[in-house]
């Protein structure tokens, strides 16, 4: 079953846990060059699992989604958000 973090606009623990990452939603102020990074852990120390970053003079929205089930999360997912001016959609399913 998927299962979605809802809107986040700030760094958050998102699931704990073994997962698979889905899907990622990810909108943000380009101006102010957000970038969104999602670990496999329970805090932003963890794994490096996806690196999302937004460079560019407008707002843009970025839909990524992960092929095969997904990306597997042994541990949870937490996503560090760089900036207030983005805004972020987790989609995941747990094992």
């Amino acid at each position: 079953m998927n299962l979605c973090s809802g809107k986040q606009g700030a760094s958050a623990l998102i699931y704990t846990g073994a997962c698979c990452l889905k899907a990622v939603l990810f909108t943000g102020d380009t101006a102010k060059e957000p970038t969104l990074t999602v670990e496999d852990n329970v805090t932003s120390v963890g794994t490096n699992v996806k690196y999302f970053g937004m460079v560019s003079d407008e707002c843009h929205s970025l839909y990524v989604e992960f092929p095969d089930g997904g990306l597997p999360c042994d541990n949870g997912i937490y996503a560090t958000l760089s900036a207030a001016e983005g805004d972020y959609i987790i989609y995941y399913e747990y094992r």
